[in-house]
């Protein structure tokens, strides 16, 4: 598995707007837009004058619709289709996946499941064997019939199995990040996207740390 940053919000301090931000990137942008709405500029409460202890309180009380106003965006790859058939249920990211209507999958890479040791892996290496055999002859056939490369390869994903790698980008605001997180950054989640979660809030707490000090070390159990 391998997670690249390859976006994230460039806050743009308004010269005119008489506030000083911490330097903390997106969670000063988060900070911003929420004391807009009470022109709170001066930091009135000493309890929330910080940028950590005002998002702190945005959190606790529930008000997260600051933190939709920054993103991050990530290359996901050698990940597998089985992961990614749960990443997609959070709907409020926004996804590009690799097509395997119009991508050669005859050489696809296997992802092996956290589970597994040798002998599982041996068993899927061997399935993953057929499936691309499979794949291939039914390419082959189907192209040999007449239909374009695409409609042939459409068919034959059909043998694939879950375990096949796969590459995405993903996009998602604070807020949307933070949901995807509280489900899948727990001890009862799948073992391959709790990893993934496990990287992308190491990643995030990098860009916006107030945004994400309340997630635990560990995963939620």
């Amino acid at each position: 598995m391998k997670v690249t940053l390859v976006a994230k919000t460039e806050f743009l301090p308004p010269a005119h707007i008489p506030w000083e931000p911490e330097g903390c990137g997106g969670d000063d942008l988060h900070e911003m837009a929420g004391r807009l709405c009470y022109l709170s500029w001066n930091r009135p409460n000493p309890k929330t004058a910080t940028n950590e202890a005002y998002l702190r309180n945005i959190i606790r009380q529930g008000h997260l619709s600051v933190l939709e106003h920054s993103s991050a965006t990530f290359l996901i790859e050698d990940v597998s289709r089985s992961l990614t058939l749960e990443l997609i249920r959070h709907r409020h990211l926004s996804y590009s996946q690799v097509s395997q209507r119009y991508c050669d999958e005859s050489e696809a890479e296997v992802v092996y499941p956290p589970a597994a040791d040798y002998e599982e892996a041996m068993a899927i290496a061997e399935v993953q064997d057929l499936a691309r055999e499979a794949y291939q002859a039914i390419v082959e056939n189907l192209r040999a019939k007449g239909l374009p490369r695409k409609q042939a390869r459409e068919a034959a994903r059909a043998v694939l199995p879950n375990a096949t790698a796969t590459k995405l980008v993903v996009t998602g605001n604070m807020r949307a990040w933070r949901d995807m997180l509280g489900k899948r950054y727990h001890v009862a989640a799948d073992a391959e996207i709790r990893a993934l979660a496990t990287e992308l809030l190491r990643q995030l707490r990098d860009i916006a740390p107030h945004s994400f000090a309340d997630f635990p070390e560990e995963p939620f159990s």
